[in-house]
């Protein structure tokens, strides 16, 4: 069964163009990461999945618009489109999707708020202001608003953006554990702390370069196609990883 199916998906801002005829299916689960240069497209793909933006072309979520299914997925956007100027707590933060479309919060949204809020380790952040938060910490509690719902589908958008290396880690570890559950894609520039997770790899720049297997996909021509430059490698027997990763090449 697919996730996802994407039908010559092409996306405008006005005259220009920053996703251009994408065709792709995701299986459901699977784990794929989505890589490219600043400006290929990656953010505007995924809010077109998510039916964020409009769009040419074809998108598909378990057979229907996502218009029709946004039960069924969860998005975490950039950290950096998050408003801090709100004065909202972390309860708030994590119980906003359980309660957009209601009058009052349940003890049933409450339990599940500090269910994922547990999951994510920051269960004893509950009446804390967002915006005291460091940036891993916010990072943690997005996720948790992200789960809140309990979608079949995670899109992440540059999830690892402004956490320390202890919290990109427990992050990583996390989506390890949600691998076999849900279908997950993940905007990342360094793919290699989840190499041992990933089922498909897609290279967008405007266009989708090149989508497979790790093995079959990550290859120095790749990614010459990819950011312009070389970019060096090392392969093992079944595993290969870019040396240094990639900086926002």
């Amino acid at each position: 069964m697919n996730a996802i199916e994407v039908k010559n998906l092409t996306v405008k801002y006005g005259d220009q163009v920053a996703v251009e005829d994408v065709n792709v299916e995701i299986e459901h689960p699977s784990f794929v990461v989505i890589m490219g240069p600043n400006g290929a497209g990656k953010t505007t793909f995924l809010k077109a999945v998510v039916g964020l933006l409009p769009y040419d072309g074809e998108v598909r979520i378990f057979g229907n618009p996502p218009a029709k299914v946004r039960d069924k997925i969860g998005y975490m956007p950039q950290r950096e489109n998050i408003n801090l100027g709100v004065p909202l707590r972390v309860k708030d933060v994590v119980l906003m999707p359980l309660i957009a479309n209601k009058m009052m919060v349940r003890k049933e949204d409450v339990g599940r708020a500090k269910k994922y809020l547990e999951f994510v380790g920051m269960g004893n952040f509950w009446n804390r202001r967002f915006a005291e938060l460091s940036g891993g910490q916010q990072q943690r509690v997005l996720f948790a608003r992200t789960l809140v719902t309990e979608p079949e589908i995670l899109i992440l958008d540059e999830p690892f953006s402004a956490t320390d290396v202890k919290t990109k880690m427990e992050l990583i570890s996390l989506l390890h554990k949600l691998k076999r559950e849900k279908t997950v894609l993940v905007v990342i520039h360094d793919v290699n702390p989840l190499i041992d997770c990933t089922d498909k790899i897609m290279l967008i720049r405007r266009r989708v370069l090149a989508y497979g297997t790790i093995m079959d996909t990550l290859n120095e021509e790749n990614l010459e196609k990819l950011y312009g430059v070389r970019v060096p490698m090392i392969h093992t027997e079944n595993k290969c990883y870019i040396v240094g990763g990639d900086r926002h090449v």
